[in-house]
């Protein structure tokens, strides 16, 4: 707290602080902006891999019904699952 006299270049060090500690605050979730976009992206491919392996493996499936799909089905379901995960932590972005 001051006391005493306010000079006008006490102000504008004092502004000029502040502006400071904006800066750094913008440029912290500009940058935690981009860490989600990517994110985001990342998960995008994901679901776009699992479809395509879940298209493949309906594929195999309908050329072979002799062989059971029952563990691949299983590891890609728990695939699903993890990308599901990590799509629900994933922060809208702004």
């Amino acid at each position: 707290m001051w006391f005493g006299i306010v000079t006008h270049q006490d102000i504008l060090n004092a502004v000029n602080a502040l502006n400071v500690k904006v800066n750094k605050l913008m440029t912290q979730q500009d940058d935690l902006n981009a860490a989600a976009q990517e994110i985001e992206a990342d998960v995008a491919k994901q679901n776009t891999a699992l479809a395509a392996i879940k298209a493949e493996i309906a594929a195999l499936q309908g050329a072979n019904p002799a062989l059971d799909f029952t563990a691949l089905n299983a590891a890609v379901g728990d695939l699903d699952t993890a990308t599901a995960a990590e799509q629900a932590v994933v922060p809208p972005t702004a």
